[in-house]
């Protein structure tokens, strides 16, 4: 995993970006051999939703950011076909598109979380791949 250090002269968000895609992935790899245990369930459910807000306020900065990014200095489009102003007003779209379907998604991963942290576990012989509690 990619871990954000002083000797990368990357802009910080870049860095931790790129370091927490890097921690999902390695968490799906741990889930994989994981035992089913409905705590990890509820921890892992938690960290989703936390982490699916942060991108929906990322997606929000960057559609703001993006908008007025042609106004600050001079900018142009690589292919030489298409104003660059437009070019960023169709990413700033696409970003708002981002910001409301991570909604939707975080609406469905809270209702995840709440309905996973209302199962217990009973006392006794736990079934293969889970733990009693």
């Amino acid at each position: 995993m990619n871990t954000p250090d002083e000797h990368d002269d990357r802009p910080p968000a870049v860095r931790y970006a790129e370091a927490g895609a890097d921690a999902w992935v390695t968490v799906v790899r741990h889930q994989l051999d994981a035992s089913a245990d409905h705590s990890d369930f509820y921890k892992l459910g938690a960290d989703m939703v936390g982490t699916l807000r942060a991108l929906q306020d990322l997606a929000r900065l960057l559609d703001r950011q993006v908008q007025r990014y042609g106004e600050q200095r001079e900018v142009y489009d690589d292919s030489g076909e298409v104003d660059p102003h437009d070019r960023l007003t169709a990413a700033a779209v696409e970003l708002e598109a981002v910001a409301d379907a991570l909604g939707s998604v975080i609406w469905s991963a809270d209702r995840y979380w709440n309905a996973i942290s209302h199962i217990g576990v009973e006392d006794g012989p736990a079934a293969e791949g889970e733990v009693s509690r």
